[in-house]
């Protein structure tokens, strides 16, 4: 089934009949509708003006939050969409009482991304003190080392679903019920596995989950967003904020402000309306093909991959359980960065990141035969 709708998806993208696009994991391949997306939004500016296209816009993009809502199990009204995750954590880091606080501690592995490490160590200055989980091997944390940093005074524990290193994906009920345990709050940034493996926030007792739609949603920079437990809504009073998190935007209230009663107290300034009607259609086809089944044709086509890199006698720098990694393989071979030239002049999109080698991913439109291109370009290179 995955076979035909992996054909008829193709279509509907611009690129895949160029270029070999194994890189969905730092960037999804374009739909055709994302363009016609792009069309309809200037349209609406030039025909409707403000006072038409705003309120179309805003009703939009409550629609899109909805809709990534439902790829992970996230109640109606739960997500608020974002330019980027870093002002996303800034503005929940903000919402905190940090400064002189008997619980102050951010507890975050060392593998986590750098932009949410950043912030979480930038609110030092405002009281927060920073508890950094080490790794051993730069690509895994054993749980219980997560765990046993989550104590008394840890306030937030800021974890990554998959690191984006060695696509490890980590343990999350066990850190989560530890952190039940002391009372602490669970971030989980999922930017590295929403679209491409399955979970429910609901399920994982989540308090606050961030991610994109650039990578496996297929829905270009511009439209992050992050999901609060609905029974943590009214807990939160950002100071990265702006007009838009007011109540009535509109009403043009003198301070101080009325926070939004829904998710739109987690906006700020005005909002990149472009970047979120652009990701809708990417978000429209991982809700129509389900990530089940793209969790299923992910591990078949990754697997053969792994296994055509041992073969060869690579080294392979992610799980090689299927169950273990999120979407992508890691192949590391004497001068990869250099391979990395050739392999995009050659029109094969993959990347590289220091310590992992390449980074090689397969998504629901991608075919075997693109693997097998990928490894047999990669012989010729080699030679």
């Amino acid at each position: 089934m995955i076979a035909a709708t992996t054909a008829r998806a193709r279509d509907r993208f611009a690129g895949l009949d160029a270029n070999t696009w194994l890189v969905s994991h730092s960037m999804g391949a374009p739909p055709l509708a994302a363009r016609d997306a792009l069309v309809r939004y200037h349209e609406q500016w030039a025909d409707g003006g403000p006072e038409g296209a705003w309120p179309v816009w805003l009703d939009e993009a409550r629609a899109i939050a909805d809709g990534i809502g439902a790829i992970i199990g996230a109640p109606a009204g739960s997500i608020a969409l974002g330019p980027n995750v870093s002002v996303l954590q800034s503005a929940l880091a903000s919402s905190l009482d940090l400064h002189g606080a008997e619980r102050n501690e951010i507890v975050y592995e060392a593998l986590q991304f750098p932009s949410l490490a950043y912030v979480w160590t930038a609110w030092e200055r405002a009281g927060a003190k920073t508890v950094r989980v080490p790794t051993d091997d730069g690509k895994t944390i054993p749980t219980e080392r997560i765990c046993a940093a989550i104590g008394p005074r840890t306030a937030v524990v800021v974890l990554s679903h998959a690191y984006y290193q060695s696509g490890v994906v980590i343990d999350v009920p066990t850190i989560v019920a530890r952190a039940r345990e002391v009372g602490a709050l669970v971030v989980l940034d999922a930017y590295q596995t929403t679209g491409t493996y399955p979970y429910d926030v609901v399920a994982l007792d989540l308090d606050v989950v961030v991610g994109g739609s650039h990578k496996w949603l297929c829905g270009g920079p511009g439209c992050a967003w992050i999901y609060v437990r609905p029974a943590l809504a009214d807990r939160f009073r950002p100071m990265v904020t702006g007009w838009f998190a007011h109540r009535d935007p509109f009403a043009f209230d003198a301070p101080p402000i009325d926070y939004a009663t829904d998710q739109m107290r987690w906006a700020t300034g005005t909002p990149t309306i472009p970047g979120y009607l652009v990701a809708k259609p990417g978000h429209a086809i991982i809700r129509e093909i389900g990530v089940p089944a793209i969790r299923e044709h992910n591990v078949r086509l990754t697997t053969r991959l792994t296994e055509g890199a041992l073969e060869r006698g690579w080294t392979v720098n992610t799980p090689h359980n299927a169950s273990h990694r999120t979407g992508w393989v890691g192949i590391d071979v004497p001068g990869c960065e250099t391979l990395l030239h050739e392999l995009v002049r050659r029109r094969i999109y993959v990347d590289h990141r220091p310590g992992c080698g390449l980074r090689v991913s397969a998504h629901f439109y991608t075919t075997d035969d693109e693997i097998d291109h990928f490894l047999a370009t990669m012989d010729e290179l080699l030679r």
